[in-house]
């Protein structure tokens, strides 16, 4: 009996260890929140699950627009804490959850609407209180479950998905009927976005939607921190790639929530920045 016990006692303690071990690898550090941003933590009711939400308010404006920012497969909030300070830095109330459910991305859509519904009760926000602008950013499967809030939210002013997937192309079929505008920044096809089966997405659109490509990018590259085990697993980031992420993605936020000429002409003039491939122009409406 003692030997049994023996046999079996050496595997589970190799199989802790390397769950350790990937718990490790999928640690990323806490960014520190600069001047001029506030960050608060909360627990809110998403789809009946308490979930953490970290909010990132810019300091000194009244009003400013909501940005919703989702992670991707088996990712958290951490992974886009970047997003948010970077956001609120912008003048917007960004606001990071864990999404409650692993798998079931229609159901992590629904809670996006919760979220919008929630952040947006008198008195929750004060200072600075939501303007009734929103805004969504979703990465990977983020991106597919915020293109499905997209399409039936009528405050969301425009999408911005960072390499996102879809599934069973329930993301081409909210693509068809989605009014906001939208952009995509995609990276290099992988197997982490399912070989870039967002592409069909650029057919069927109702509503202005400029496709770019970031060259040579990894699939993780606009988390903002990532992980060892995301540098391992979906290609090496690199902090010039995410730049450029942050560089369009910001310009469409700030072109539809700002009314922001400059911003505008940021992605106007796409087609002459070489680190990027234009697949399609929300002003041209077609493919390039």
């Amino acid at each position: 009996m003692q030997t049994l016990l023996r046999r079996l006692r050496y595997p589970a303690l190799l199989f802790a260890a390397l769950l350790i071990a990937a718990g490790l690898a999928n640690c990323v550090p806490k960014l520190p929140v600069p001047p001029g941003v506030t960050k608060r933590t909360e627990k809110l009711l998403l789809r009946g699950r308490e979930k953490p939400v970290d909010i990132y308010l810019p300091q000194n404006v009244a009003k400013a627009p909501v940005v919703i920012v989702s992670h991707g497969f088996t990712r958290h909030r951490r992974v886009m804490a970047g997003w948010g300070i970077l956001l609120a830095q912008h003048g917007m109330i960004a606001v990071v959850p864990n999404l409650p459910f692993l798998t079931d991305q229609s159901g992590n859509s629904r809670a996006i609407d919760d979220l919008i519904a929630l952040v947006h009760q008198p008195g929750h926000l004060t200072r600075p209180a939501p303007n009734g602008d929103v805004a969504l950013i979703g990465h990977s499967a983020g991106g597919f479950a915020t293109v499905l809030a997209t399409s039936r939210v009528k405050s969301v002013r425009c999408w911005v998905g960072l390499d996102p997937v879809d599934f069973g192309d329930h993301g081409l079929a909210a693509m068809q009927s989605m009014q906001a505008p939208g952009l995509m920044l995609l990276a290099e096809p992988g197997a982490w976005n399912r070989h870039a089966n967002a592409l069909p997405w650029l057919k069927p659109s109702a509503a202005p939607l400029t496709v770019l490509r970031v060259r040579d990018s990894t699939h993780c590259d606009s988390e903002n921190p990532t992980s060892v085990l995301a540098d391992y697993i979906c290609g090496k980031t690199d902090p010039a790639r995410r730049v450029l992420y942050e560089r369009y993605a910001l310009a469409m936020l700030k072109q539809h929530l700002f009314d922001d000429a400059s911003a505008k002409a940021v992605l106007s003039d796409a087609p002459g920045d070489p680190s990027v491939i234009v697949l399609k122009s929300a002003e041209a409406g077609k493919d390039e």
